[in-house]
Formats: structure tokens, C-alpha cells, sequence
């Protein structure tokens, strides 16, 4: 969404998550310093970590990246899968190659496995082991208790990610769910988007808001460094859809808020942003990059996870007096998504029918307060149409389908909105509607018994990006909270959202979803983004849903953890004696990426590199016979992660070397100028 201006201060309305910054291009020959954070030399080549997903009863993704270490372009990587941590028990195994096509990552769908279990998995390249991944599949039938860690929207620059911190220490969860907006798009440096200079270590790169493929590869491989983010992927497999910002700022099909005038087509950026996504997550490959599919857990479980954004959406309209927001036939997934999401409703025999959603569906009402915020209510209101609330007609349609076929206990999981909310969902839960005044216009909820309600939602909080009190004074922030679903507000409203049952505007971390046969309960954990060092969380509120009630009941404590607690995955590289190399030193420099290769005379040279202590550097360009032709950079560096860009000198086209050193390391890679 957009930013508004509110009494003097600038409002990041809830979905906005950012600033609409022009694209800017660095291209001079200097190594730009853009995060502090320190790289695990101890990985290589598997600096990135393993990561696992898209579970099935028989099957799971598994994923890695291969920095190569030389003049690598095909590097040969094994895998193995165990029941045990020692891989005494090695139930698959297998190889592989990865090259430049996909930036040298790996994903294996490991088939032949059993249902409900917990597995263990490691991949083998360039005579060294990763680190070991844990995952777990799904059941096939019966299961008496499922839990998933719910999150979204992890602005690298905003804070630190301690909730994947807490996620990761977690040993009884079948998977972690994750509902967009994993990394976001814009630049670093002061103005820009979360970033603070009191957190040198927490800036994005490449500086620029990310438009090419060079660009997503390494905003991705930034994320991928984060040893928290790699922590959680290495103990859980991960079900992911994309937001906005894994694009741009309020994407859609044909374009974006924040894709302008000098960007490129938005069709080439939005092919580049899915085939990235692809390459970087452990997401099961689709011939069309999509991410709408259905993942089952035995009896209990139907997972439906939905594209509203790059699928089928229409432009957003952001005036709620425009009589087209109102078009029966206005879409935000798209008719051909739309029936397949039906016959998933419909078909499936799952207790729980979980639908993993990027945006807001209940409705959402926030024109009561326009008079404490300086606003008209339509003004206000107009500002919130990036969620379902902009495509009223077609959220309609689905909750008249889920009433209409009987179908119950559909929980919708929500990302987007920096916020936490537990929502009854009904068609009119209140007369705060445009067609109010209509005859035939009825309210269908009742909010002191439920009645009405035909589903429930759960909206969950951000990882780090901002929330209503980082974008609004206190007092602001606190007149909305007190009003926003309160019997009553001072402009003389009724309860303006009596079907939002729990509120938290604030706070930072995820909650957990468990699933038994009797309930669904989301439970939510707090937890301090500001300090890198912080490892603890507080548990807030449980709302839970009970099996055919359709709404929801306060819980008086948080649903028990499971009895079965299968062992984390140890952090050290593992010594497996002949897959080990005796001879392996740990480096003090690392480069993730080089591109492109073969390089053309107008093009400029892209670095990702790692720096683990501060040394001098210095990159050079030698011919073939060891003659120097041209020095880079050669300064005194600080530790951190480097992107940076170098213009090619006029020279003769041919096969070169370059030399990237510290002190005591060397890495040389050879590249191909036309």
C-alpha cells in the first residue's frame, strides 16, 4: 500500500511495508559495504545451509547451494537421507550436478519415504559435507496431532530474526508455513525501508532495490546468510507462497505500485522474480513457476496455498466510492484458480481445511478512526484495498461456496498486515458497508454466539517488519488498538469489528497452529527483533475453533506440544571419515556469486564475497601467461558481506583470471570476456 501523511507524521498504512524508491544503479568501481554480518567459514561450500519443503506422505524437497570454490561449471553433489543423526540407517541416497543455470542450488525431491517420520539429510560436493538437514513427510491417514510455526514478512533491515530463532529450537512441528513476503525488494541506506544505521549489520544488498536477475539472486543469498534463517531451515521443512515483495510492492498480474518508469517490463521482472523464488526455495518445481497446489496430512490436514497476487489478480482500486470495486467480476485469483480452489474445498475428506493466504480476507474496518488520524473515512478506508476488502465480489463467491456446500472447519492463515488478528468470518458481520442502505442488505453474524461465522481466520504478525507503533506516534497507535474492536469509539460507531476477536497491533515473532481432531488453535509468541542476542518469547493469547463451530473461544492456556519430540539436527558440519577432507582449512574469504560469465565490454562485473575479518583485499584481472592487466580494488576492508560492481577496463577480448585476496587466502576464478 501507500504512505499517507497523518497530522505531521508519515503513516505506513498496515500492508504498505515499504517506500516506493527509484531504481538506482551503482556502478562505480568500489567495493560498497552493505551488511556487516559475519559468513560461517566453517560450511564451505554450503554456506547457505540445507532447507527442506513441500512434505507429501512419501516424499520431501530437499535443497542446498554449492558455492564453487574455483572454475567450477558443473559440480557433482551426493545426497543422503537417514533415520538417524549418525546415517547408520540410510534409507535413500543419490546424485546430482548444479551449475550456473539455477546459481548453483540443489533440490532433490527425495521419493520413497515413509509417511509421519522424521528424517535426516546432508549433501556431499566439492569434498566437503553440509551441515545435516532434519525434515519430517506427512502422514497418509490417520493422525491424532498436528502443529505448524506460522510466519511472514522478514524484513532483512528492519531487525534480527530472532523468531526463526525460537522457531528452530522447536522439536515437535511438522512444518513451517510461511505466507510471503520473505524477503523484500528495496535498497539500503538511510530512507530506505527498515533500515537503521544504529544496525550496520542489517543492511540490505545489493543497495539498490533489486530489478535483475543478478540482483534477487543475491538479495536472496544475503537472507540464505542469516544464521538464524539457515537455522530454521535446517530443522524443519518449510510450506511457502510469495507476497508482493519477493516482486515488488503491491504486485499483481500486470504490474505493480512499485515497478516505475525505467525498471525494464514488468513481465521480464516478474519471470526473473518466480524463476529466483524457484531456484532459492524448497518449493516443489512447477513448469509454470506457480505456487497454488495442495499438500495433504493424512485425515486431518488439506493444506490449499493460494496465489492472490501474480496469478490472477486485477489492479488494485483504491477509492471505495469507485462503483468497479463492486464488479461482480472483478478478480483477485483469477477464474481458473478460483474453480480449482473450490474443487479443493469441496473434494477434500481432511478434518481441517487450511487455506495458506497472503492477504487479509475477513472484513476489515478502519474508518472510525479517520477522525483521530486527521482522515475522511472513505480516505482511510480507500487506503486499505490491497486486501481482500478491494475485491469484495469474489470474496463473496467463496464464502458463499464454503456455505452453500456445508463445508466446515476452513481455517484461513494470513499474512501481510504487520498485525495479529483471530477473526470470525461471515459475509456482512457488520452494517459498516457500503450497501448498508440497501433493503436487501442484511448483518449475519452475531458476535456473542458465533452464529454466522462460516470459517475462522487467523492473521499472524510480522517476523520484523514494521508494526502500527513503529509507523505512528504512541498515542496514535494506542487510540486505534483501544477503538479498533471495542463496543465502543468516539465518534459514536458500534463495535466497528465485532467478529475480530483478538487484536495485537504491535509485536513482533509467529504463532503456532495445532490440529487434533476436536480443535484448531493458533497460539501467539512475542519476541524482541532489536537485539541480536535475544532468545526468549512470551506467549500472548490461544484462539481455537472447535470442530464444526465455524467461530471462534478464547483458549486459557497454550495447546500442549506433542508427546513425540524427534532430535534437532546438530549445528557442526558433520565428520562422516571418508566423505571428510583431511586436508580442508577453514577461509577467511568467500565468493558466493560472480556474474555474469561470459562477460560482454558493456557490461559490468557483480561480486558477492564474504569477508571474515578485516584484512586488505584486493581483486585483479591477470591474462592467461600471469600477467597483470588490471587491479580492481585493492583498500583496507572491514569484516562483513561485500556486493559490489566493477567497469571492465578497455582490453583485448579472451579468457582471464581473476584474483579476489586477502592476506592469507586466494580464490580465482576465471572468466570470459567478449
Amino acid at each position: 500500500m501507500k504512505h499517507i501523511l497523518l497530522l505531521g507524521f508519515l503513516i505506513i498504512v498496515l500492508s504498505s511495508k515499504g517506500q516506493n524508491i527509484q531504481y538506482q544503479r551503482s556502478s562505480n568501481n568500489l567495493a560498497t559495504q552493505s551488511s556487516t554480518a559475519v559468513f560461517n567459514e566453517d560450511l564451505q561450500p554450503f554456506y547457505h545451509g540445507v532447507a527442506s519443503g513441500d512434505p507429501l506422505s512419501d516424499r520431501v524437497i530437499i535443497w542446498t547451494r554449492v558455492t564453487p570454490e574455483n572454475n567450477e561449471t558443473t559440480i557433482d553433489v551426493q545426497w543422503r537421507v537417514a533415520t538417524d543423526i549418525e546415517f547408520t540407517n540410510v534409507v535413500l541416497q543419490g546424485a546430482t550436478t548444479t551449475d550456473a543455470t539455477v546459481d548453483y542450488t540443489v533440490k532433490v525431491d527425495a521419493i520413497g519415504l515413509n509417511p509421519a517420520t522424521t528424517y535426516y539429510y546432508h549433501f556431499f560436493a566439492l569434498e566437503r559435507s553440509s551441515i545435516i538437514g532434519r525434515t519430517r513427510t506427512a502422514p497418509s491417514a490417520d493422525a491424532d496431532q498436528l502443529r505448524f510455526a506460522i510466519t511472514s514478512c522478514s524484513n532483512y533491515q528492519a531487525g534480527y530474526f530472532n523468531a526463526y530463532k525460537k522457531i528452530a529450537q522447536r522439536q515437535d512441528l511438522d512444518a513451517v508455513i510461511h505466507l510471503g513476503d520473505y524477503i523484500y525488494e528495496y535498497g539500503s541506506g538511510p530512507g530506505t525501508y527498515g533500515y537503521s544505521a544504529e544496525r550496520p549489520d542489517r543492511a540490505n544488498e545489493p543497495s539498490n532495490e533489486i530489478i535483475s536477475l543478478v540482483d534477487y539472486r543475491t538479495r536472496y543469498s544475503l537472507y540464505r546468510l542469516d544464521p538464524d534463517l539457515r537455522a530454521v531451515h535446517q530443522q524443519h521443512p518449510f510450506i511457502t507462497i510469495w507476497d508482493d515483495h519477493e516482486s515488488t510492492n503491491d504486485s499483481y498480474k500486470d504490474g505493480a505500485e512499485n515497478h516505475n518508469d525505467g525498471e525494464g517490463e514488468w513481465e521480464d521482472r516478474k519471470a526473473i522474480s518466480k524463476q529466483v523464488y524457484f531456484e532459492w526455495l524448497p518449493i516443489r518445481n512447477h513448469p509454470d513457476n506457480k505456487i497454488s497446489r495442495t499438500l495433504n496430512y493424512g485425515n486431518l490436514a488439506t493444506i490449499i496455498n493460494l496465489d492472490t497476487r501474480l496469478e490472477g489478480r486485477e489492479l488494485q482500486i483504491d477509492d471505495v466510492n469507485d462503483p468497479e470495486l463492486y464488479n461482480v467480476n472483478r478478480t483477485m485469483l483469477g477464474e481458473p484458480q478460483r474453480d480449482w480452489f473450490f474443487d479443493e474445498l469441496s473434494n477434500s475428506t481432511a478434518k481441517w481445511k487450511i487455506v495458506s493466504n497472503q492477504v487479509m480476507l475477513a472484513e476489515f474496518n478502519l474508518g472510525w478512526a479517520s477522525g483521530g488520524l486527521g482522515l475522511g473515512g472513505d480516505e482511510l478506508e480507500s487506503s486499505f484495498l490491497d486486501i481482500w476488502d478491494g475485491y469484495p465480489a469474489e470474496r463473496d463467491k467463496i464464502l458463499d461456496h464454503i456455505q452453500d456446500n456445508n463445508i466446515n472447519d476452513v481455517v484461513f492463515l494470513t499474512g501481510d498486515i504487520h498485525t495479529s488478528f483471530s477473526y470470525d468470518v461471515s459475509k456482512r458481520p457488520t452494517d459498516n458497508h457500503p450497501d448498508a442502505d440497501n433493503q436487501d442488505f442484511m448483518v449475519d453474524y452475531d458476535p456473542n454466539t458465533g452464529n454466522g461465522s462460516i470459517a475462522v481466520e487467523f492473521v499472524g504478525p510480522s517476523v520484523t517488519s514494521d508494526n502500527f507503533d513503529e509507523v505512528l506516534t504512541a498515542a496514535g497507535s494506542a487510540y486505534i488498538a483501544s477503538g479498533i474492536n471495542q463496543s465502543s469509539v468516539a465518534n459514536g460507531f458500534s463495535n466497528p469489528n465485532p467478529h475480530m476477536k483478538y487484536t495485537n497491533l504491535n509485536d513482533h515473532g509467529y504463532y503456532i497452529l495445532d490440529l487434533t481432531n476436536t480443535k484448531a488453535q493458533a497460539d501467539y509468541y512475542f519476541i524482541d527483533i532489536l537485539n541480536s542476542d535475544s532468545n526468549t518469547e512470551a506467549f500472548d493469547e490461544g484462539w481455537f475453533t472447535n470442530t464444526l463451530d465455524n467461530h471462534l473461544t478464547q483458549a486459557t492456556e497454550a495447546a500442549p506440544e506433542k508427546n513425540e519430540q524427534p532430535e534437532l539436527a546438530p549445528v557442526e558440519v558433520p565428520d562422516f571419515g571418508t566423505l571428510s577432507n583431511d586436508e580442508f582449512t577453514s577461509k577467511d574469504l568467500a565468493v558466493f556469486s560472480l556474474y555474469p560469465n561470459p562477460l560482454y565490454s558493456n557490461n559490468i562485473l557483480y561480486l558477492q564475497y564474504g569477508v571474515k575479518n578485516d584484512t586488505r583485499i584486493k581483486i585483479s584481472l591477470y591474462n592467461l601467461q600471469g600477467k597483470q592487466v588490471h587491479t580492481f580494488y585493492n583498500k583496507e576492508t572491514p569484516q562483513g558481506i561485500f556486493f559490489s560492481g566493477f567497469t571492465l577496463p578497455a582490453i583485448a577480448n579472451g579468457n582471464y583470471i581473476l584474483n579476489i585476496s586477502t592476506r592469507d587466502t586466494t580464490i580465482s576464478k576465471q572468466i570470459i570476456i567478449k
